[in-house]
């Protein structure tokens, strides 16, 4: 784990208001044309200044998780971005631990997150980390209340930017 960090800190408004220009490039350099611009970080989602997280080298992101609650005892992982110089040092690891520390705080026991079926390393690291791999339906379902029907193409076939895998995963 070799490269030193300042801390993995709570991604809170002060936070993302001062290190937003930053996680966009990280994103764009990890997710290309599909990379997240300022609005959708700066989006309202219940619980995410809560539960998101960053990492910062010498002052200066190289990591996010960004993550909201979607019920009482189920969050669900949005984004978990490291800068590519900073990869295989640990550091996605460490922003998980310390998601699912805030979460456990909050007396969420279930997590989702969504991968591309591409993105091998991505995919690898879940499945390391105690995800596996479960039906969309959940994610259906919460889209269908909260009235985003236009989403839920992505979990029932095949999508625009690929085929999906949905992961879950149980906290202690």
């Amino acid at each position: 784990m070799g490269t030193s960090i300042d801390a993995i800190w709570q991604l809170d408004r002060n936070r993302l208001r001062r290190h937003v220009d930053r996680l966009c490039l990280i994103d764009r350099e990890a997710f290309g044309e599909q990379a997240w611009g300022r609005d959708s970080f700066c989006r309202l989602l219940p619980g995410k200044f809560q539960l998101s997280r960053i990492a910062l080298h010498n002052s200066i992101p190289i990591g996010y998780l960004i993550g909201s609650r979607y019920d009482s005892k189920w969050s669900h992982i949005h984004r978990i971005v490291v800068a590519s110089s900073f990869h295989r040092k640990g550091i996605a690891t460490r922003l998980l631990e310390r998601f699912e520390d805030a979460c456990l705080a909050v007396e969420i026991a279930e997590l989702t997150l969504e991968s591309l079926v591409t993105r091998d390393a991505a995919n690898a690291f879940y499945e390391r980390t105690g995800f596996t791999r479960v039906s969309g339906g959940r994610l259906v379902e919460y889209l269908e209340r909260k009235g985003k029907t236009e989403m839920k193409h992505r979990y029932v076939g095949p999508s625009d930017q690929g085929d999906v895998i949905v992961y879950g995963k149980r906290l202690a």
